[in-house]
């Protein structure tokens, strides 16, 4: 079929959504890996009852439009929904595990924040709206909610989810939502209101926090079995555009010609010798800061941990001066994670707070983790499962200096015909956001042909 070749470089999930979307529709898709597993950052293990998660651990479903998807794909009867308990969530404050406020209630009596810093809270509506494009997250919430909401949520919030600082982040790149909301509402708390009572709600579903039966690298599995020929263990060595299409070199073969080419990998994998960018291009692309991270499991008896464990974890805010960025409760949130009577706990070290602890070894780090662990949650003993994992190059930051990656990845699109850029350091860095784009990017792509 006439226009019909598409490659996909790079097994992360936005490619593997793109890839299931445009084989469906009757392309004829190839895939190339390098790494002998498909998912990207995504890999789950299970040893002898302990099943660990090494990349993300859960995904939060919000959208019709993913859960449609997922469903499709046949992963909807293997969905898991989180306990219930997982609603719960906590912040170090002063060495001690405190609740994050749910409700009014919850927000009046939180030692969280100072009676100083909740009327902060209250004044947001009447904070006048500022224009600051290149503006950092730390300037934003200090300027809008106060100091206080920065160091106990927002910060500990940006180590969960970025392994990442708020005084790096731009506001308008990692969270445009929020910048959208001041620049269209004036205020935070107005914009909220507004979107609740009058928002678009014909793509949104009661937000559940979900992973599968087998964990959260069944996603790329399945979809992996959906794409016509598979390259794993496969380095591409570099890729250009001919008369008749796309050409690709890998392991020392040439594969070719393909209509169009879907470039799923990490930024600073892009070169000269992977593809031309020319006037400096392909640098403004190392703009992308991806800190190191180490991810540590450790399993215990149940009647080690005095700490109940009855939520979805908890977060380490910097000013604490702690060795960890947080721990979730694996064992709390889904069952099957551990064996019966014991607990799984999965740590972070590193980021963009102290990168220099990622990249320390196995011992070091178990010493470390279950330091912090034994005073956090009153451990007694040793663990007796423990596993380590270390991504030198873990989540993109989307820092003030981000407009300048966009522009650069656009201009690689325009100048290579059938060029199409991919990945969690676009649109989105969660799962249904790169599902999202996944999806969108096979649209785009047939629409093109009709």
């Amino acid at each position: 079929m006439k226009n019909k070749e598409i490659a996909i470089v790079g097994a992360g999930i936005t490619g593997l959504t793109a890839g299931w979307m445009l084989q469906k529709a009757g392309y004829h898709v190839t895939l190339f890996e390098r790494r002998s597993w498909a998912g990207g950052a995504i890999r789950t293990d299970n040893s002898q009852g302990w099943l660990v998660e090494y990349g993300p651990n859960t995904m939060r479903l919000k959208s019709k439009r993913v859960q449609e998807f997922l469903n499709a794909a046949g992963l909807g009867k293997r969905i898991e929904k989180a306990n219930p308990d997982a609603h719960k969530r906590f912040i170090v404050k002063n060495g001690t595990l405190q609740k994050v406020p749910v409700s009014v209630g919850d927000f009046i009596r939180t030692p969280l924040l100072s009676t100083s810093g909740k009327l902060k809270i209250l004044k947001e509506p009447f904070i006048r709206r500022e224009h600051k494009p290149d503006e950092t997250l730390a300037s934003f919430i200090r300027r809008r909610l106060g100091d206080e909401v920065l160091e106990y949520a927002v910060n500990p919030f940006i180590a969960g989810i970025y392994a990442g600082s708020p005084d790096r982040l731009s506001v308008k790149h990692a969270f445009p939502k929020l910048y959208q909301i001041e620049q269209e509402s004036g205020s935070l708390t107005k914009g909220f209101i507004k979107r609740a009572v009058s928002g678009n709600k014909e793509d949104t579903i009661k937000t559940r926090l979900i992973s599968f039966s087998n964990g959260l690298q069944e996603l790329p599995d399945t979809l992996l079995k959906s794409i016509g020929k598979i390259h794993l263990d496969t380095e591409v060595e570099r890729v250009q555009r001919n008369q008749e299409g796309w050409e690709i070199q890998a392991g020392g073969f040439r594969f070719g010609a393909f209509d169009k080419l879907i470039l799923n990998i990490p930024l600073y994998h892009f070169s000269e010798q992977f593809i031309n960018g020319g006037a400096g291009i392909l640098d403004i692309c190392q703009i992308a800061e991806y800190p190191p991270l180490s991810v540590v499991m450790t399993g215990y008896e149940s009647s080690q941990v005095r700490h109940p464990l009855d939520g979805f974890g908890f977060l380490v805010p910097e000013n604490e001066n702690r060795q960890i960025l947080g721990s979730l409760f694996n064992s709390t949130l889904f069952p099957g994670r551990a064996p019966k009577e014991k607990v799984l706990i999965t740590s972070f070290v590193g980021g963009s707070r102290q990168p220099e602890l990622a990249k320390l070894d196995s011992d070091r780090i178990k010493k470390l983790v279950t330091g912090e662990l034994k005073d956090l949650l009153s451990i007694e003993g040793e663990p007796l499962f423990f596993d380590h994992v270390f991504w030198p190059n873990s989540i993109p930051q989307y820092t003030v200096q981000y407009e300048r990656v966009y522009e650069a990845v656009e201009y690689l699109e325009r100048q290579h015909s059938g060029l199409k850029i991919a990945g969690n350091f676009r649109g989105g860095i969660a799962l249904p956001d790169c599902i999202a784009n996944g999806l969108n990017l096979a649209e785009e792509i047939i629409v093109e042909k009709n």
